[in-house]
Formats: C-alpha cells, structure tokens, sequence
C-alpha cells in the first residue's frame, strides 16, 4: 500500500511541478492587479450590496437558471424541428436529441425540487 502512494507522486510529480510553477508565475503576473482589486472600496461596496440583495431574495438564482434551462430546451427543439424540416438531416436526429431532451428536463426537475423544499420544509418522516 505504502508503495502504491509514492507511485502515484512519482507520476503525478510532474503536473505538480508545473502547477507550482504556474502558480508562481500567475502571482507574479496578476499579483498586483489582485491586491488592488481586494482593497478596491468600490468592489467592497458592490459585492456587500449584492450579498445582502441576495440574501433576501434567496431563490433568485435558482428561477433564473430554471429559466435559462427552460429556454434551452425550447430553442434547442425549435432548432432540431426546423432541420428536420427543412430537409438537412434525417429523422433519427430526433433519437439523438432524446439524450439531450432528457437532461434538460432532469435539470428542470431539480431545479424545481430544490426550490420547492425549502418553502415545504421537512417531511413527517424527517422529524
């Protein structure tokens, strides 16, 4: 087991050497631009005004993500009925958009989800 771990660092020693040396070159390059841009009271002031609208306004982002899905999932199908109907692909097309179909519906329904279990609270069998 004990050799099993220093195989892996000896394999992974070279992404890690080349990590650390981005590292090193990313703060030396943006390190300025970065102690600037903390000790900004503009940027304080904007992001203590954003945390404190969205902390009452909890479910914003959530319905607008549930927005964006709901219009991806309405252009895409526009756009694969419009080439099938045109002629540019086959009818199996529409197999090969089941996938994608599907998934945005999975992220609908669990957008939905978690914004509804909130505002319903626990369960019977929860307590």
């Amino acid at each position: 087991m004990y050799a099993i771990g220093w195989g892996i660092r000896l394999i992974l020693l070279p992404f890690t050497l080349i990590g650390q040396g981005a590292s090193k070159l990313g703060s030396l390059l943006f390190g300025p631009l970065v102690r600037r841009f903390d000790t900004s009271p503009r940027w304080s002031q904007t992001i203590n005004s954003l945390s404190s609208s969205m902390a009452t306004q909890r479910g914003l982002l959530l319905l607008i993500g549930t927005a964006i899905v709901v219009i991806s999932l309405v252009v895409s199908a526009l756009v694969i009925v419009l080439l099938v109907a045109q002629g540019h692909f086959d009818r199996a097309l529409y197999w090969l958009c089941l996938p994608a179909a599907l998934l945005h519906l999975g992220i609908l329904l669990g957008f939905t989800g978690i914004m509804l279990a909130v505002p319903l609270g626990q369960g019977y069998k929860d307590r």
